[in-house]
């Protein structure tokens, strides 16, 4: 199902918050940013139109908009801070190498990301993700331009042919070929048996609040590792079917 050896993919997995707390601060601190939001705030109505909720004079409606910039904007490049990257890769061995990236420099993060991405290119290494296509990729490359940094290569970008790509999502594979069918990680894990790691506070969902609200950097770290472990041991057991 995967030929490609195991020891040849880089698996990785990113932790992403809105640039600001919320948009009220967003409007002090990046003016323009905020701006762009409000511009765009029925795009974010429409993509999640759960959010669209009636609302009553000035403050819901303010409230509305703060309330959807803390749960979204951590999904959209443009309004988003990346603050943790973990990536790991399985030796010939069968040991397991890891390293986290996190902070509060974003660019200082990516800096070394980007040094990262780019030794493992030149080694042929594929990049290895659950929904990797349409949101880790997408999210790297954008903030690293916004960051005034080359993406490395091993990113596809637009003129990148499909045989040219070196990704494996683990999306896709559960999906296989069905864009209506749900493609959830966790999902995937409980159907193939796969033992999640995850516990403790943080959860997806709640990666924004717990960043800018509670200072849990290192438990976001710890969050972001356990879901690189997972995707190790969803490839592992997809190799045993070859």
């Amino acid at each position: 199902m995967i030929k490609i050896p195991i020891t040849k993919i880089l698996f990785l997995d990113i932790e992403t918050v809105g640039i600001c707390k919320d948009w009220s601060s967003c409007q002090e601190s990046h003016p323009k940013v905020a701006e762009q939001f409000i511009k765009y705030f029925d795009w974010f109505l429409k993509r999640f139109p759960e959010d669209n909720v009636p609302t009553e004079g000035l403050q819901e409606e303010l409230d509305k908009i703060n309330d959807v910039y803390k749960k979204r904007t951590a999904l959209v490049p443009e309004f988003a801070k990346i603050v943790c990257v973990s990536v790991a890769f399985v030796t010939d061995n069968g040991e397991t190498k890891s390293q986290t990236f996190s902070g509060d420099d974003e660019k200082e993060l990516l800096k070394g990301v980007q040094k990262l991405l780019d030794r493992c290119g030149k080694l042929d290494f594929f990049l290895c993700g659950h929904n990797l296509k349409n949101f880790d990729i997408p999210m790297l490359a954008k903030r690293m331009i916004v960051n005034g940094l080359l993406p490395p290569s091993i990113l596809p970008s637009y003129d990148t042919k499909p045989w040219e790509i070196k990704a494996i999502d683990t999306k896709e594979i559960w999906q296989y070929g069905s864009y209506t069918s749900i493609g959830s990680l966790d999902l995937m894990c409980t159907c193939m048996e796969v033992p999640s790691p995850k516990d403790g506070e943080v959860t997806g969902d709640k990666v924004h609040d717990s960043y800018w609200n509670k200072n849990m950097l290192k438990e976001i770290s710890e969050y972001c590792e356990k879901d690189v472990q997972v995707l190790i041991d969803v490839i592992k057991k997809l190799k045993e079917l070859e």
